[in-house]
C-alpha cells in the first residue's frame, strides 16, 4: 500500500514538475512578444527603390510629415536652459532620419537616446542663442557648458533650419565648404544604431537650430550588410524628386577612389558633373560629384516623366584591384 501511495505521489509531482515547464514555456513565449513593435519597427523602414509603386508609398508614409506634432519646446534663450522637445516632434525627426538610410540601403533602425539628445539639445541652444555653428565652440560662448561642447563636437550642425527639415539639409549638404558631404556620409553610416537630437525654434530673433549627434559607441563595429554592397545617394532605383540633389555620392569602406572616374548619362547622352575632391575621414571613403548646371543650393526640378540617369564609376581601388560601378537612378514626380 505503501509503495502504491509513493508510486502516485511520484507520478503527480512529475506532472506537476511537466506542468510547471510548460507554464515557464508559455510564460517565456508571451513575454518574448514584447519585443513585437521592434520587428514591426524594423519593417516599417524597409523598401525596395527598384520597385517604383513601392518607393513611391514609402516616400508618402515615411517622408512627408502629414499631421507635424508641436515641437512644444520649453527652455529659453535668456537663462541659457537648452530644455527639451515634445517626444512626438523626435519621432517625427526619427522618421525622416530612417527614410534616408532606408533608401540607401543600410539599417534603417535608428533609435534615439535620451542622453544624447540632452546633449545636443545643449549644442543646439548654444548655436541659436550665439547665432554661430562650430563643433569646437570656445568657452567665451553665451551658455557654453561642457554639456553643450560635447553635443557640438560629436554631431552635425544646422543653424537656421532645425527639426526635419535639417535632416533633409543634412542629405543636400550644400554649400562651398561641404562639397565632401561629410553630413550625409554620417547619417547614411551603416554601423550606427543611436543618434540624438536638439532642436530649438526660431524666436525672440534667435535663429532655429539643430543638432543631430551622429558618432555612437558602434562606430567602429563590423560593417553590416548593405542592400547593395556600396551606399549611394540618391541610390539606384527610383527616387523621388524632392530628395533628390545638385550633389550625388557613392561610398564603399576603404575604397580608394583618388584615380577613379565618374560618368552619368541621360537618355544616352552625357550629363556634365565636376568631380568633388576625395575627402577621408567623415563615414565611409566617398566620392562626390556636382551636376554642373546646378547650383549646390538649388533644388532638383520636378520632371515631367520619369527620368533614367545611368551611373558609371570606374577606376574604385579596393583591396588592391580595379573595380567598376553601374548603376541606374530614375528620379520621379511622387505626386503623378
Amino acid at each position: 500500500m505503501n509503495r502504491k501511495r509513493t508510486r502516485l505521489f511520484l507520478i503527480v509531482m512529475i506532472a506537476i514538475l511537466f506542468l510547471s515547464l510548460a507554464i515557464t514555456g508559455v510564460e517565456s513565449q508571451f513575454t518574448h512578444t514584447t519585443y513585437l513593435p521592434l520587428v514591426q519597427f524594423d519593417q516599417q523602414y524597409r523598401v525596395n527603390p527598384k520597385n517604383r509603386a513601392e518607393s513611391l508609398a514609402f516616400f508618402h508614409a515615411n517622408y512627408l510629415i502629414k499631421n507635424p506634432p508641436p515641437i512644444n519646446w520649453n527652455g529659453t534663450h535668456a537663462s541659457c536652459d537648452p530644455g527639451s522637445t515634445s517626444p512626438a516632434y523626435q519621432d517625427a525627426v526619427l522618421q525622416r532620419i530612417n527614410y534616408f538610410r532606408a533608401m540607401a540601403g543600410v539599417p534603417a533602425q535608428v533609435t534615439f537616446s535620451d542622453e544624447l539628445n540632452l546633449k545636443a539639445q545643449a549644442a543646439a541652444l548654444l548655436m541659436s542663442v550665439n547665432g554661430a555653428s562650430s563643433h569646437n565652440p570656445p568657452e567665451t560662448w553665451v551658455c557654453y557648458s561642457e554639456q553643450a561642447h560635447e553635443g557640438a563636437s560629436n554631431s552635425n550642425l544646422y543653424l537656421g533650419i532645425y527639426g526635419w527639415d535639417s535632416i533633409t539639409s543634412y542629405i543636400k549638404d550644400p554649400g562651398e565648404g561641404n562639397y565632401a558631404v561629410g553630413h550625409r556620409r554620417w547619417i547614411l553610416y551603416p554601423q550606427t544604431k543611436m543618434m540624438g537630437t536638439g532642436d530649438v525654434p526660431p524666436i525672440s530673433g534667435y535663429d532655429g537650430s539643430n543638432a543631430l549627434w551622429v558618432f555612437d559607441e558602434h562606430r567602429r563595429d563590423p560593417r553590416p550588410a548593405t542592400r547593395d554592397g556600396f551606399v549611394s545617394w540618391p541610390p539606384p532605383g527610383y527616387v523621388p524628386y524632392p530628395v533628390v540633389f545638385a550633389r550625388w555620392s557613392f561610398s564603399y569602406p576603404d575604397a580608394d577612389f583618388n584615380g577613379a572616374t565618374v560618368r552619368m548619362t541621360q537618355g544616352g547622352n552625357p550629363v556634365s558633373i565636376v568631380q568633388m575632391p576625395v575627402v577621408s575621414g567623415a563615414g565611409e571613403n566617398t566620392i562626390v560629384w556636382q551636376i554642373t548646371a546646378m547650383n549646390s543650393l538649388e533644388n532638383w526640378p520636378p520632371p515631367t516623366q520619369d527620368t533614367r540617369y545611368t551611373v558609371q564609376i570606374t577606376n574604385v581601388i579596393i583591396d588592391g584591384q580595379c573595380q567598376d560601378f553601374n548603376y541606374d537612378v530614375i528620379v520621379f514626380d511622387p505626386d503623378k
